[in-house]
């Protein structure tokens, strides 16, 4: 006889749990690098979830970093609005 696995239930979205729309922007990696050719150090985040991956660079710790960059792709995942990603159109209406 063998186990049937049952598949456990689907996790809740942040839509579904009143939380807003689904956050899709995350941080992917903060490394150490440096900021220019004096010497002076950072960390260089990205931020990933959109069409193009974002890179950033800033000064501090790295707990400090990641927090500000995790601060940012937050602020992002606001902006987004209910729909996701809003279109400009720039130029005269049809009508």
């Amino acid at each position: 006889m063998s186990a049937v696995v049952k598949p456990s239930a689907p996790a809740k979205t942040d839509e579904q749990s009143g939380g807003g729309p689904k956050a899709i922007y995350h941080v992917t990696r903060v490394e150490r690098c440096k900021l220019d050719q004096s010497g002076q150090s950072g960390y260089r985040y990205v931020i990933e979830g959109g069409y193009a991956p974002i890179t950033g660079f800033h000064t501090g710790t790295k707990e400090l970093v990641s927090t500000h960059a995790s601060d940012l792709a937050k602020e992002m995942n606001a902006r987004r609005g209910l729909k996701g990603t809003k279109h400009i159109v720039i130029g005269k209406p049809k009508g």
